[in-house]
């Protein structure tokens, strides 16, 4: 699964593309786990699913890991450009709280660094 990594303002940003299922969702966790080895603040995520062409519980499942990790350390995560089918999945889930969906990906960096 591709994924391009951006910074912005601190805040970190994730352009994910092609299907989000297993085998090839670790790529994610494992991505972020490198890009934030050095990350002493609290880490600030943003998810761009613009290029996601389809996701399923295991994708939903590397995002929690994702979240699992950086939650204790204070971390946040936004997500921009999702689709209705992976909304739905995220509120079947009962993660729309987790995962605070945004408009656009100043908006998500804006209300990241407003919230410590």
């Amino acid at each position: 699964m591709p994924i391009t990594v951006s910074e912005k303002n601190g805040v970190v940003i994730f352009r994910l593309a092609g299907r989000m299922i297993a085998p090839g969702v670790k790529e994610i966790s494992e991505t972020v786990g490198e890009t934030l080895a050095d990350e002493t603040s609290p880490p600030r995520l943003v998810f761009d699913f613009k290029g996601v062409t389809g996701m399923d519980s295991s994708g939903l499942g590397e995002l929690m890991k994702v979240y699992s990790d950086i939650q204790p350390r204070g971390g946040q995560i936004g997500v921009i450009n999702v689709d209705k089918h992976v909304k739905n999945l995220i509120v079947m889930a009962r993660l729309i709280t987790v995962f605070r969906n945004f408009e656009s990906e100043d908006d998500a960096v804006a209300a990241l660094l407003k919230h410590p």
